[in-house]
């Protein structure tokens, strides 16, 4: 398992842990964050935290062009979502 320390425009970390198969966890500290779903609604678009990054459907950020995002139950002041991307 693999994990990844970037940080928010504000100095908060981000977490990216690997889970294998393509599949990786990020987590980290924000008090509120915007979702976006797709044309017809049934997906997730696009997850931006506070303080960023912008994690977007079809774009590679450095561990894999992401093809889904799942938002996650996480703790008060927490984000947490997984994605699945191309291997």
């Amino acid at each position: 398992m693999e994990t990844k320390l970037p940080y928010s425009r504000y100095g908060d970390y981000r977490s990216i842990t690997s889970n294998g198969h393509g599949i990786y966890t990020i987590e980290g500290d924000a008090h509120y964050y915007r979702v976006g779903m797709n044309d017809d609604n049934t997906k997730v678009a696009y997850f931006d935290p506070q303080g960023g990054p912008f994690y977007s459907v079809g774009v590679d950020y450095g561990f894999g062009k992401i093809n889904e995002i799942f938002v996650e139950t996480a703790e008060e002041g927490k984000f947490k979502i997984r994605v699945e991307v191309e291997q």
